[in-house]
Order: structure tokens, then sequence, then C-alpha cells
């Protein structure tokens, strides 16, 4: 892939990843190549007619012949009306008919607008430039306040109705903690940036720092110790959710993003030793890290209508 520096006069395919702190944007050639990229910043307040506004602003001022666009929306997506119902993080898409609204921003058919979840279209990036490249069945998996993830089968999104592998919301502890979708013990409780920070808050650790990820981390890499058991505890929680699609799908190799994968080195052993524990078998897996950072969601949904 190569940036081009523009997208004048060129047939592009649009991507379009809105994100809780901005919308990511670019468009890809045929050969995709990446002909230009762009940001518009998503403000907790923000109003979806300014957001629509400023992202088809930008896409417009590129020029270009687009043959498609593809958008990434993070919540629960109703495909037949083209809509978010709920959208925690960004309450302001809900109920948005984004197809209609962007294309008539951009002069552009909203029946050939695609729409997709977020966690989705970042998986799709991934499998096709990123850390799942030459791998056609893969997991995407995004480890940060939650636990996202897509599933790629065949080198195409595995979706279902629209909530297929939702693995954060996977049940591991039926007694367990409350999760913010209403359910109990949700694998994000306990496998994610935020379970981590609270156990390592209880524990006390990092010492004299208690919460800080980043300090117990780097211990963790430094040397033996309580700092490497609580995140190697968090990996064997982590990896107990996926062999639960390991079992029903057998996928074998697991790509990592989000803010919390950069700890993905000293997760790994837990997360080998908990899908040993509730898969069977003889198989082999590759735990892999994401490549393509805040690309891989606006790569991804520029592909949706390629």
């Amino acid at each position: 892939m190569t940036n081009t520096n523009g997208g004048s006069g060129a047939t592009c395919h649009v991507g379009i990843d809105i994100g809780g702190s901005a919308a990511k944007l670019g468009a890809l050639d045929g050969n995709d190549r990446i002909l230009w990229e762009d940001a518009v910043a998503t403000p907790a307040h923000a109003e979806a007619v300014d957001v629509l506004d400023a992202v088809a602003e930008r896409v417009s001022r590129q020029g270009g012949d687009i043959v498609s666009i593809g958008v990434g929306l993070p919540g629960a997506l109703d495909r037949e009306r083209g809509v978010i119902d709920v959208s925690p993080n960004l309450p302001w898409l809900r109920g948005v008919p984004m197809r209609e609204e962007l294309g008539r921003r951009l002069g552009f058919e909203p029946a050939r607008i695609r729409l997709e979840n977020d966690a989705n279209v970042a998986a799709l990036g991934e499998c096709r430039f990123g850390g799942g490249r030459d791998h056609p069945d893969m997991l995407f998996v995004t480890l940060g306040t939650g636990v996202g993830s897509g599933l790629v089968l065949g080198g195409r999104l595995h979706v279902g109705a629209g909530l297929a592998c939702e693995i954060g919301h996977l049940c591991v502890e039926p007694d367990g903690r409350e999760c913010g979708c209403g359910s109990r013990g949700c694998l994000e409780t306990i496998a994610s940036a935020s379970a981590a920070r609270r156990f390592a808050e209880e524990a006390g650790l990092p010492k004299g720092h208690p919460g800080d990820l980043e300090l117990l981390t780097a211990q963790s890499r430094a040397a033996a110790g309580p700092e490497r058991e609580l995140l190697e505890r968090v990996g064997r929680n982590l990896g107990h959710g996926l062999a639960v699609v390991v079992v029903l799908v057998d996928v074998r190799t697991f790509v990592f993003g989000g803010g919390f994968s950069a700890a993905l080195d000293v997760l790994r052993p837990g997360i080998e030793a908990g899908i040993a524990e509730r898969s069977f078998g003889e198989r082999a897996f590759e735990l892999l890290p994401a490549t393509l950072g805040n690309a891989a969601g606006w790569m991804g949904a520029a592909t949706l209508g390629a």
C-alpha cells in the first residue's frame, strides 16, 4: 500500500470510522493504495449534524470519483433501518439515518453506502492489510476499556444478524461482577484493561502507583513477581473466552488491537494457558499484534463496497 497524497480525479473507495474522540476517514484506489487520510474530532457533546457536515466536507474536498462508501459505527447496528439503536459512548449517533444523511451531503446514492460495526470493520482491515494478512480465518480482538471482537472466516466478515462474536459479553462467571451491558460475569469484566486496573488497585500494584497499567506492564517485563502474575491471570481469563470461539469455529489466528494490546507479550503466557485449559485437541495457535493502528477501521470500511 502506498499513500499517493491526494485523491483528486481518482476512482476511490471511501472508508469512515466514527469513534469516541474522532472520525477517521480515508480512501483506497482499486489497487488498495491509500489516496488520502484525514480525521474529524467527535467531542463528547457533539451534535450529529456538525460531525456529518465536517466528514462530508473533508470527503468532498478530496474530489475523485467515489465508487463506494463504507462506515464503521460503534454500538448496536440495525442493518435493515441503517441506524444505531444503542451507542453508550456516542449517544448522539442513536437513531441517525446515516446512509441518507451522508448520501444527501455527498450527492451519493444512500443504497450504495454500507454500514458496519466498528470492531468488524477493524477486523476486516487487519485481515486484509494488517496483522492478519494472509490469514483468511481470524478473530480480531480489541483490548481496552472493554473487550471487542470481529470474526473473519474465509476472508469475509461473519456478522449473523448483527451481534455475532461479541466475545466481551460471553458469560464466563455466572455469579460474577455486573457488566455495563446489564448482565453478570461477562468476559470484559475480568479480561479488559479496566479489569486489570481494578485487580491492580485491589492488590496495591504496582507499589506506590496502584492501577498504573503502563508501569505494571513494564515491571512485569522486567522480572517475575506479583505484577507478572496479575497480568498472566488477566491473560488466562481472556484465553478462557477465546477458547469458546476455538471450540465453536476452530479459529487458529487471533490478532490483538486496542490500547491494552501493548501488553500482549506479558499477557501471552496466560492467554495460551487459558485456551489450552478450556479447549481440546492438538491445535497450534497464532497470537499476533495488529499493525494498522487507528487506520484499521477506515481501511476495513473502505473495502465494504469494493
